[in-house]
């Protein structure tokens, strides 16, 4: 319909004005805005009253504090490099940095975040018999698509969604592919590969391309425009040399429609490539490890010598040992003259037989001291603080911890996991789910004749994921009760947030009442609400 004259008329002024001003900022030195004072005169600058902050000085202790700045792109791509190989090393080999990786990717993900549609009823003017059929249509695709959504067919959706976070937790970042595959065995073409981050780098040849930076091609605003992916050949494809012919050059976009998935979090102006979770604790975790690692060693080496045996004077203890000795040790006495020891090795441990005067002894192993357990958890609670997660939860050590003070822990880590649980459903999650609603429309399995115009409105979805769990279930059930009564909370949130799916909830529950009632039997239910058992303060087994 075309717009009232008055309108076009208002408008065609407001774009006058528009660009009278624009002209006149064009004018201004540098195209700056000028500030005026009451006599209509521009205003000078002033100086700076900024009183001196104690953290620039450079005497005292922080007089050698010069952190090193990166000058090039390219220098900072090797250094981000290195780091995700050490990365790579503790997620390998350090059981700590292991367990917490794991632990996010468990907790955040589990066997996968489930979608639960929620087109925009207001936007979409659906009434919510409409709603719940669209909402139907898009949670059948899904299920007919999850099983199959690896382009490799080895692992279902839930299953790429813990192995990109995986990657992110490890390498600061997940790449995965969105190919559409010909396949007649799957029901849908779309498809996910999660890729190396190692293969997306830059061409060497391109090196001096001013748009490409660790590997990403970069638009006019910064906005990635491509990846540069090498290419796998045979043997070792990282070997190959690192020029353009070895590369594929990925648009992250076609039209609306993504080809290549970036995700990683973001704490860096300008960032263009994600960095290890690990990062910041680094240097603790590997100088713990071999802490830990060293004290062991020391432990089963002094485990090992068990006796020590004094022998007569005058008699050698080479022919006292004879033939049961399986080890010698010759070294230099305080005069210079030829020491021998020798070793009985006997399971678990060894005899060592020493030289007349030495007095004899039960070798025992007085390692670890004592300071050793506390030194060693004040450096985890700095591992699990670097982490962002709370000691208890990133170490799974219960042992101190109060029924108040675990609840308190509970609580400020599901903080933490709710923010990457949301972030991932939205980064992740989110572009999938509307790239395959959209093949539904499009093989007629959507009934919805505007898709296009009101796409973002009608594939809005939220993912959820596994239940934290009660530490006090009775309680926490009373609490839902007494929000759905006075209208705070619904039923279908309830239910979500157990990691349950309402509709398939609401139809068993129809199907048990009607089967009990067709047996005669009463309905199902408590005739009245249970009663809570007070809580027992300073116990471990309420969790």
């Amino acid at each position: 319909m075309r717009a009232p004259v008055a309108y076009e008329a208002g408008m065609q002024s407001q774009l006058e004005m528009f660009g009278r001003a624009m002209a006149a900022m064009a004018a201004l030195p540098g195209g700056a805005p000028m500030l005026y004072g009451p006599n209509g005169k521009p205003l000078a600058p002033t100086g700076s009253y900024t009183i001196r902050r104690e953290a620039a000085k450079r005497t005292g202790s922080m007089k050698n504090w010069r952190p090193q700045e990166v000058f090039s792109n390219h220098i900072e791509a090797q250094e981000r490099y290195e780091i995700v190989k050490r990365s790579i090393d503790l997620a390998n080999n350090d059981p700590h940095a292991a367990g917490i990786i794991d632990t996010y990717a468990t907790t955040v993900i589990g066997a996968g975040l489930m979608p639960h549609p929620a087109p925009d009823p207001d936007t979409l003017d659906l009434d919510p018999e409409r709603e719940a059929e669209l909402a139907a249509q898009m949670r059948g695709a899904y299920r007919q698509w999850a099983p199959t959504a690896d382009a490799g067919g080895r692992l279902n959706f839930g299953q790429v969604q813990y192995l990109a976070k995986l990657s992110m937790m490890r390498y600061g970042e997940y790449f995965v592919l969105l190919p559409m595959i010909e396949d007649p065995m799957r029901p849908f073409r779309l498809a996910c590969q999660v890729i190396h981050p190692l293969r997306v780098k830059t061409p060497t040849d391109l090196m001096n391309a001013g748009n490409i930076r660790d590997g990403i091609e970069l638009g006019d605003y910064g906005q990635p425009v491509a990846a540069w992916i090498k290419k796998s050949g045979a043997g070792n494809s990282l070997r190959l040399p690192d020029v353009s012919k070895h590369f594929l050059r990925v648009p992250f976009k076609t039209g609306h429609r993504w080809n290549v998935l970036h995700g990683f979090v973001c704490k860096e102006p300008e960032q263009v490539r994600g960095w290890p979770f690990l990062a910041p604790a680094m240097k603790f975790f590997r100088d713990f490890n071999d802490l830990v690692s060293a004290e062991l060693v020391s432990n089963v080496v002094t485990a090992a010598l068990s006796y020590f045996i004094e022998v007569q004077a005058g008699v050698n203890p080479w022919d006292v040992a004879g033939g049961a000795a399986t080890m010698t040790d010759r070294r230099l006495g305080e005069n210079g003259a030829t020491k021998w020891q020798r070793y009985e090795e006997t399971y678990p441990g060894r005899i060592m037989y020493g030289a007349p005067g030495e007095k004899p002894h039960l070798l025992s192993a007085n390692r670890p001291g004592t300071t050793f357990e506390p030194f060693t958890k004040t450096v985890k609670r700095s591992l699990a603080m670097a982490c962002n997660l709370p000691y208890a939860v990133a170490f799974k050590d219960v042992s101190d911890t109060q029924y108040a003070g675990m609840r308190a822990v509970m609580l400020d880590a599901w903080r933490v996991f709710t923010m990457e649980r949301t972030w991932f459903g939205q980064g992740f999650c989110q572009p999938i789910w509307t790239m395959l609603q959209e093949e539904n429309y499009l093989v007629s399995g959507l009934d919805y004749p505007d898709f296009y115009r009101d796409m973002t409105a009608l594939t809005a979805c939220e993912f959820r994921g596994s239940p934290k769990g009660n530490i006090e279930p009775i309680k926490e059930a009373q609490a839902d009760i007494l929000l759905i009564k006075n209208n705070l909370k619904t039923r279908e949130a309830c239910i979500i947030e157990r990691g349950g799916d309402p509709q398939r909830t609401v139809r068993q529950l129809e199907e048990e009442k009607n089967d009990l009632e067709s047996r005669g039997l009463p309905p199902f239910g408590p005739e009245k609400q249970p009663t809570a058992a007070p809580a027992q303060g300073g116990s471990n087994n309420d969790q």
